[in-house]
């Protein structure tokens, strides 16, 4: 029997209403049998400031976030697009994961979700990941870019309702699980 795999689900946004958010709290029913789900929080991540540190030790929300994607067997990040880029608050916790001891996204498969209410579905912040990511060595898993485009139709009582878009989450999540698996 395979083993049951963790996924560390990072939505880019702090505002509870979010659809990043609510995208991130809809792939628990999209998951495979045999992941779990885990949302992680970036809500108490302080502005990166090296000043902040005590030697080489961080601060506790830090830490927490750290040594639960280090556990993660994989991540999915969910993110918003501002500005034709990521959200400051997800670049700012990708920044303080980039200093910590033994480099918890180092070789993680990740996979990237964005989404906006326009056309484009946050390709730009697609992009904007992806190269972040890939500087502190995240697998990212290849393939299509998952862009929700339009995300305000396609999110309806807190869930994502959109059936293609469900579909297609759900196949990425699979490929995401096989990969783990090897």
């Amino acid at each position: 029997m395979a083993k049951d795999l963790i996924f560390a689900v990072i939505s880019g946004s702090l505002r509870k209403e979010s659809y990043s958010t609510k995208v991130a709290q809809s792939l628990a029913d999209l998951v495979p049998e045999g992941v779990a789900v885990e949302h992680l929080s970036i809500d108490d991540i302080p502005f990166y400031n090296e000043d902040l540190k005590s030697g080489d030790t961080s601060p506790d929300p830090v830490r927490t976030l750290a040594a639960k994607i280090k556990e993660a067997d994989g991540v999915v990040i969910c993110s918003p697009e501002y500005n034709r880029g990521t959200s400051g608050v997800l670049k700012n916790t990708i920044d303080w994961m980039s200093k910590e001891p033994n480099s918890p996204f180092s070789g993680k498969p990740t996979l990237i979700i964005t989404q906006s209410p326009s056309g484009t579905g946050g390709l730009c912040a697609q992009y904007d990941l992806r190269k972040m990511l890939s500087v502190i060595n995240t697998e990212i898993v290849p393939g299509f870019e998952i862009s929700i485009s339009s995300s305000p139709d396609k999110i309806n009582d807190g869930k994502l309702t959109h059936d293609n878009t469900k579909e297609f989450i759900a196949d990425n999540l699979s490929r995401l699980a096989n990969r783990i698996r090897g």
